[in-house]
Parts: C-alpha cells; sequence; structure tokens
C-alpha cells in the first residue's frame, strides 16, 4: 500500500502515510547503529522534542521485542510496542511499532527501516516508516509522523559524536528554569560542576554572549585547575555554548530541552583534533568525568536544592598561617567561635575520618558542643567536614533551641593564596540530605550565619594580627 492510499477503520478513513528521512552524522556507522539498538542510548534520544523515556527496552536480535514508553511533557505515557524482523549490524535494522491507547490497542501500526551506510568515516541513515494500519482516533498521529521522526532524528545528533567530541545526555528531574540556574548561578554551579571530589571556586560567571567565566577547580589530590570560559552563545533557557581557553582547548554546547517537569540536557565538547581529545579522554578520564558532573547535578536537583551559605575574607597573612590557625588546636582555641565566644575544650584529629570535638560558652554563659567529621584534608589548599552538633561524649544532637536547624551540614573552607602574601577563606555551608522543616530552617537563618561567621572571621583576623 503506497503513502497516498487510504485504510478503513469503522466508518472513518485515514491517509497511512510514509515518510523517508536521510541524515549524516559525522561519526563512523558501528557507533550511530549502537543508538539504536542499545535501550540506555535509545532511552536518551528516542521520540520528539520534549518527550523523555522513563522505560525503553530493545532486544536486539531478530524476533527480539521492541518496548518504549514515550511521555509527553503533559505526563501523557505512550507505549510502543514491537518486534524486530531484520537486523545485520551495522548494516540496517527492520522492525514493527505500534503505538498503543491506555487499553492496550493499537493506534498505529508501522514498519520502521533503517539503513547505515558508511561514507569516509561519517554515517549515512536512512530511515523509512510506513504506517500499515491506524484506527479512526489516529488522525493526529499520522499528520505529525513526518515531524515527529524528523525531530527523533535531530536528536540522535546529540548521543553520536564525532572523534574530535564527547557528549552526554541527561535527564533531570527538575523543570528547565531550575536546571539553568544551577549552570548561570555561581552559588548553584560551584556545589556540582566537576567530577566526584571535586571542589570550585567561583570568580566569575558572566552568563552571555562574550561573557567570561573564571573559576578554578580544586582536585581530590590538592591540585587546582585553572578555568577560563568565554561565552559565545546564550538563549535563556535552552542553549549555552562557550569556548575553554585555558588548558584543553575545546567548544562546548548545552541544550536544555523543556519536558514538563523533567528537563533534558544534552552536553557535548569539541577539541581541537582528534589527537587531542583521544590525550584528555586517556590521561584526564574526560568521559567519566563529563558523566560524573552530570550524576552531581542530579543529586543536587534530588536533594531539593536547598541554599548553600557562601561567605568570604581576603586576610593579611599568608597561607601557611592561616592554615594553622585552622588545624592546631592551640591556634583555633584563641579565635574560634561567635564574638563573645569562647573555646573550653578542644581536640582535634586532623586527618581524613578524623573527629574535632570542641566545647565553648557563650557571653551568657550557655554550654555549647560541636563536632566536625573530616571528610578531606588537603593542606594548606581546603578542609572539608560534616558538621554537627554535639555533647560531651561526641555523639550527634539538634541544636538545642532550633530543632529544626539540620542535623548534619557539608562544610568546606577553602585556602587561596593572595598576592602580597595575603590569603582569602571562603567558607561554604550546605545541609545534608535535609527535612523540608530543615531546609527551610537553614534558608531563614542567613543572617544569623552571616552574623555568626563575620564575628569569628574578625576574631581570626584579630589574632592573625598578633601572630
Amino acid at each position: 500500500m503506497s503513502a497516498n492510499q487510504s485504510k478503513s477503520s469503522g466508518s472513518a478513513t485515514v491517509e497511512l502515510p510514509k515518510v523517508i528521512l536521510t541524515r549524516t552524522f559525522d561519526a563512523p556507522r558501528e557507533v550511530v547503529f549502537q543508538a539504536w539498538t542499545d535501550p540506555k542510548q535509545l532511552a536518551q534520544w528516542f521520540g520528539p522534542h520534549h518527550f523523555t523515556n522513563p522505560s525503553c527496552e530493545i532486544d536486539a536480535r531478530v524476533g527480539g521485542a521492541v518496548s518504549i514508553d514515550m511521555r509527553g511533557p503533559d505526563g501523557v505515557v505512550y507505549p510502543n510496542r514491537g518486534v524486530i524482523r531484520e537486523l545485520v549490524a551495522p548494516e540496517h535494522i527492520v522492525f514493527t511499532l505500534a503505538l498503543q491507547d491506555d487499553a492496550g490497542n493499537a493506534l498505529i501500526d508501522s514498519l520502521i527501516s533503517v539503513t547505515f551506510a558508511e561514507e569516509q568515516g561519517k554515517t549515512r541513515l536512512t530511515l523509512s516508516a510506513r504506517a500499515v494500519n491506524a484506527s479512526a482516533d489516529a488522525a493526529q498521529y499520522l499528520k505529525g509522523m513526518h515531524e515527529g521522526w524528523s525531530q527523533t532524528l535531530d536528536r540522535l545528533i546529540d548521543v553520536v559524536p564525532n572523534d574530535r567530541e564527547i557528549a552526554a545526555v541527561r535527564i533531570f528531574d527538575a523543570p528547565r528554569e531550575l536546571v539553568w540556574k544551577m549552570w548561570t548561578e555561581p552559588k548553584h554551579m560551584a556545589r556540582w560542576w566537576g567530577p566526584r571530589g571535586f571542589l570550585n571556586t567561583i570568580y566569575e560567571l558572566d552568563v552571555r554572549p562574550g561573557g567570561v567565566a573564571h573559576f578554578v577547580m580544586h582536585g581530590p589530590d590538592g591540585t587546582d585547575f585553572q578555568n577560563k570560559l568565554v561565552y559565545t552563545e546564550v538563549v535563556k533557557p535552552e542553549l549555552i555554548a562557550y569556548d575553554h581557553i585555558t588548558g584543553p582547548l575545546f567548544h562546548a554546547t548545552v541544550k536544555f530541552d523543556d519536558c514538563g517537569d523533567q528537563t533534558r540536557a544534552a552536553f557535548r565538547m569539541e577539541f581541537e583534533s582528534v589527537a587531542l581529545r583521544t590525550r584528555v579522554v586517556e590521561e584526564y578520564g574526560a568521559i567519566e568525568g563529563m558523566n560524573q558532573t552530570m550524576s552531581r547535578l542530579q543529586e543536587v536537583l534530588m536533594s531539593g536544592v536547598p541554599e548553600e551559605f557562601v561567605i568570604s575574607r581576603t586576610l593579611d597573612a599568608p597561607r601557611e598561617l592561616v592554615w594553622k590557625a585552622w588545624t592546631e588546636q592551640d591556634r583555633m582555641s584563641q579565635w574560634f567561635g561567635p564574638t563573645g565566644s569562647k573555646v573550653t575544650y578542644s581536640k582535634n584529629d586532623l586527618r581524613e575520618g578524623g573527629i574535632f570535638h570542641y566545647a565553648m560558652t557563650a557571653s551568657d554563659g550557655t554550654e555549647m558542643w560541636g563536632k566536625w567529621v573530616y571528610r578531606e584534608v588537603v593542606p594548606p589548599q581546603r578542609l572539608v567536614w560534616v558538621h554537627s552538633f554535639s555533647d560531651k561524649d561526641g555523639g550527634v544532637t539538634h541544636h538545642p533551641m532550633a530543632p529544626d536547624w539540620p542535623a548534619e551540614i557539608l562544610s568546606t573552607v577553602l585556602f587561596d593564596e593572595q598576592p602580597g602574601q595575603k590569603t582569602t577563606v571562603t567558607i561554604r555551608w550546605a545541609p545534608i540530605n535535609p527535612t523540608e522543616a530543615e531546609r527551610k530552617m537553614f534558608e531563614t537563618g542567613m543572617a544569623s550565619m552571616n552574623q555568626g561567621w563575620g564575628g569569628t572571621l574578625d576574631q581570626l583576623e584579630a589574632y592573625l594580627s598578633r601572630s
């Protein structure tokens, strides 16, 4: 039956279209073929713009089942079921696909044929999608068949990098406006950018065409990586493109697809040469690093994105002396704590997994116990610990006057060396797995935290001036 013929269903007559599309991908056909037969990759691109695939399975063999649940931006799920009829890797694949209604009845039965032709290292893909049967309720889907397949192939490009690129696609359980903020606001980006174990000091994040981003990534081994970006294209909240002009040179694009209460982000880096791409992947683990970076963003989004408290102070003292003031308990007892408080007990086991246990007495005589459990100790660059209220036995307790205060806070202190024997200290606080009540309490307590840490840094500054 040709594309201009029709099929009757009940009293209605519907046109059965045939779609033929071609695309050329700057990648070997084995890579493109795998994107069609690996269910994890298929789930990242199959379907029109703004659609996701919460369930995607394909048994890549003749007679194997195809099962894809496409989810629209309105939350409606469209089940697709089919069977593979032909498969010759990496040359072609033929399969049926039936779009079903809620009752499992087929709205459209289609026959899909995809061929992969190698052309000088590139792949010319030809797709033929023919509707062979349709119900009377399928008119709107048949009408959009050509555009739907065209958008689908456009999205396939996101997961098929060329030999100078690395790429990742991730579906985030958050609206696009929030994901955009995570990429464009320093207080958010600093929390997740980079592979696991990395921290960030962001000096500038001017997200506009011609704008500059300047930040330092602090590696888990203490190595600092300077980064400078120049933004080449910014379309809020759809697209960010930039040139990375320090270290390995590359051009990056990030596309944000609005999928209702979810966001599909496609991240690509294109290097100047195949050799540079190979070196960055092999020496620095760039592919795994990109995947870890996207995973860290997902984790921050899943945490409810509590606000992070940040305060900085530039001190007129060399970094080695400032580090000692933070890590030697005799020195800490002379300045640590809010204005008017006094450290009355301290024991500091300065190592990863070690504990700093202390007590301080406020000006009104109130005694408070606290505990740090160190996660990272990188002299003289940074300290990371889990902060909690405590008791004299070293247990974890809640704030004695604010039971909704977060039980644990991830604390990060960065020590950045400045010209003239000066040091910038940056303190970051973020609640760990907070309840909604704890998150709200933390966010409403920003002013008091600023006052408390401000007084503490005043005392540190005074102590350093005497040392």
